[in-house]
């Protein structure tokens, strides 16, 4: 175990110092190829911030990843299959080339998702699924086929997932970094030398970005960084489910996840359900589309400052890929199933605090509106009759 764990702190090393070293080449060419982020709408920035530091990543993790696969192919080749290698560097291929295209000119949610079922459909085609499900009382249920269909759309829920939580400077960066480092513990714990280079070039490529994009961040991740790294937790997950007992196969990385998956499907579904005289289709695309109601959204109007915010939600995810290393250690799926409850009635009861804070907010905005406009209507000078 200590010479994949170093494997995976050298690949770490070398990402985050290739990603370091690529940022500030990226910032300068972001102006010449338009791709920046203005000011307005739903962005709390001031000025105009580059996007492309997805591409920043993308060559530090290339390179991290590649040098220590390079050097120890020779000892190491024969545990990976060559067909699944192909099949990941395709499918992260297409969703980086999807989100980069989204970053320069702007790509459709349909397209997108397109490209992200196509890439999903590949990996999961060369074998890697959930193939069965553990419950309590040591019983296995077989998916079958509906494995293969549960896969596709965690691939795809997954990578939007990680999409969205980059709302705020250093936020998706620090998240991704924390659940691969877990990804990166639970491979070692499986002799999976493959997950440990690549979640450690992860992580490695992750912190090289934080330095830029901290408050006040200099550069964003775009889509391109976003989409491809949580295409890249999500199939990985899958892969690390293959080696797994089917009590923790499913759950171990629903823990490590849960806060961008769970945030994600509770906002869904507040978009569906805000609009119940729409039309079944229009609600079904309504869920897809951009506003201000996720946790980190909404912890703003409670916590106040977006620091603390990201710092608070750093915590979870430590909390939250804690207890899926219990899991993976306990085996349990009766202890599997009962933290998965815990983390959901926590992040309801987090948001419910700032849907909370939101209500006074407005209230009391709409009683500093009501009480200009009687004051103004004091001022008016009164006209006498002639």
């Amino acid at each position: 175990m200590i010479e994949v764990l170093v494997a995976g702190f050298v690949a770490a090393v070398i990402a985050g110092v290739g990603t370091n070293f690529m940022v500030p080449i990226t910032v300068r060419v972001a102006p010449a190829m338009r791709a920046l982020d203005y000011p307005g709408g739903r962005h709390a920035h001031a000025e105009a911030v580059p996007r492309l530091g997805g591409f920043a990543v993308a060559v530090g993790l290339l390179f991290g990843v590649g040098t220590v696969a390079l050097v120890k192919w020779g000892e190491w080749g024969a545990r990976v299959a060559k067909t699944d290698l192909a099949a990941l560097a395709l499918g992260v291929a297409m969703v980086f080339a999807v989100g980069l295209v989204d970053d320069l000119i702007g790509v459709g949610v349909l397209h997108k998702f397109v490209v992200e079922t196509a890439a999903a459909v590949l990996i999961v085609g060369v074998g890697w699924r959930f193939s069965t499900l553990g419950l309590p009382g040591r019983i296995d249920l077989d998916l079958g086929v509906l494995g293969a269909v549960v896969s596709v759309v965690w691939v795809v829920g997954v990578t939007n997932a990680v999409n969205l939580i980059d709302g705020l400077d250093g936020l998706a960066g620090g998240v991704i970094a924390i659940i691969a480092g877990s990804f990166m513990v639970y491979g070692a714990m499986q002799q999976n030398y493959f997950t440990v280079v690549l979640m450690g070039g992860i992580v490695g490529a992750c912190m090289g970005f934080l330095r830029h994009n901290w408050a006040p961040a200099k550069v964003f991740l775009g889509d391109s960084g976003s989409l491809a790294l949580g295409f890249l937790l999500a199939a990985t997950s899958l892969h690390s489910s293959i080696k797994s007992p089917a009590a923790v196969a499913i759950l171990v990385p629903l823990l490590a996840l849960g806060l961008p998956v769970i945030d994600t499907l509770l906002v869904m579904a507040v978009r569906f359900l805000d609009s119940p005289k729409s039309h079944l289709l229009g609600r079904f695309f309504g869920m897809f589309l951009a506003d201000r109601n996720h946790l980190h959204h909404l912890l703003q109007e409670w916590a106040g400052s977006r620091v603390r915010v990201v710092r608070m939600i750093y915590v979870f995810v430590v909390l939250s890929c804690g207890m899926a290393l219990w899991v993976a250690l306990a085996k349990s799926s009766s202890l599997a199933i009962t933290l998965a409850v815990v983390e959901v009635v926590a992040i309801v009861a987090v948001r419910r605090l700032g849907l909370s804070a939101r209500a006074r907010q407005m209230s009391e905005e709409k009683r500093r509106e009501i009480k200009a406009s009687v004051e103004q209507s004091d001022e008016r000078p009164v006209v006498g009759d002639r």
